[in-house]
């Protein structure tokens, strides 16, 4: 897109608004690519352009414009602390599938429930997760993603398949209702994903009991085509759950060949909240002894685990843990009560 029209009087250049816009914001967020904005309230995907003082309604109209590969930018734009007047509401899978097209939330960057935000339609009923990135290179940041809807068809929230995405200081919430507490259930699937970092996150949601589906989980590891998940980084993360069984829900689940070399927790921390009310677990986690590469799960830093009883569920031997206050593999990073 040039964003440059001729006049016919004296045959001199005009920039665009939107091009106007596009060099103003390149100046504070720098960018090879075009911005676009996007307000859910405000916004009109037919008469306006995407530009600050014309943003678009919804995100699929901005993805249909970005380019893949040149850095374009989406701002999902707050306008309002009412969700329902800051959400861009869903009908079908949001499918991120472009490379190197990034979104950012605009709002005052909090950890829960930010007021940039995405969920699906009320009247939602079919069997997909809210927003798939299939894409590469993305960085995705400011975003509550929430699916929860009074139906017992949607699977998910969050599936990741593309590679060396960036995911900072967004919520990821599944199961948001209780329709939606059904057996493969998640909140965040990585799916054959690769090298990705996920960041100053909140995945999960502690204000829907769940444990009436028998596999559902926070984190669910998948293979993807013959593709395990590899060297994927969660850093000062927050994995949260409130459930009603001590093994029907988990932190993190994953079958035999779902990884692949190393997936790392790196200073998280993984909240069962049992003085709400919530079931002490007896594992965080299902990881299974994979064939081989069978991949690990790596523990280090200040990870620790509020709620539950062990890490894995069996001796797997591909779940490490290194550093931390306790290094002893039975108890380690596990909570300790403060009595005075």
């Amino acid at each position: 897109m040039s964003g440059l029209q001729t006049q016919a009087n004296g045959g001199s250049l005009q920039l665009s608004t939107l091009a106007t816009i596009n060099t103003l914001a390149a100046s504070i967020f720098p960018s090879q690519g075009n911005i676009y904005f996007v307000n859910p309230e405000f916004g009109n995907d037919v008469a306006n352009d995407g530009s600050r003082n014309a943003p678009l309604q919804t995100l699929a109209r901005a993805l249909a414009l970005a380019t893949a590969g040149q850095n374009d930018i989406i701002f999902l734009c707050a306008t309002s602390n009412t969700a329902a007047n800051t959400t861009d509401y869903q009908t079908q899978t949001l499918n991120w599938n472009k490379d190197l097209v990034h979104l950012i939330g605009v709002n005052a960057g909090s950890q829960f429930g930010q007021r940039s935000r995405i969920a699906f339609d009320s009247a939602f009923t079919g069997a997909g997760n809210l927003f798939t990135l299939s894409a590469n290179g993305c960085l995705i940041a400011n975003i509550e993603f929430f699916m929860g809807v009074a139906s017992v068809n949607p699977i998910g929230c969050m599936s990741i398949s593309g590679q060396r995405n960036h995911l900072s200081k967004c919520q990821i919430a599944g199961m948001g209702n209780a329709a939606n507490d059904i057996s493969g259930s998640y909140s965040l699937q990585l799916n054959g994903a690769q090298e990705n970092l996920i960041e100053d996150c909140v995945i999960g949601q502690d204000t829907v009991q769940l444990g009436a589906g028998t596999s559902n989980s926070v984190i669910l590891f998948s293979n993807n085509a013959g593709t395990g998940c590899t060297r994927n980084t969660f850093r000062k993360c927050q994995i949260m759950l409130d459930t009603s069984s001590a093994t029907a829900c988990l932190f993190l689940r994953s079958g035999a060949t779902a990884m692949d070399r190393v997936n790392r927790f790196d200073d998280c921390v993984f909240i069962n909240a049992v003085s709400s009310g919530s079931t002490a677990l007896t594992h965080a986690m299902a990881i299974t002894t994979g064939t081989s590469p069978a991949g690990m799960i790596v523990l280090s830093g200040t990870t620790g685990l509020v709620g539950a009883s062990g890490w894995n569920t069996t001796a797997s031997g591909n779940v490490f843990a290194v550093g931390g206050p306790q290094p002893t593999n039975t108890t380690w990073g596990l909570d300790v009560a403060v009595t005075s």
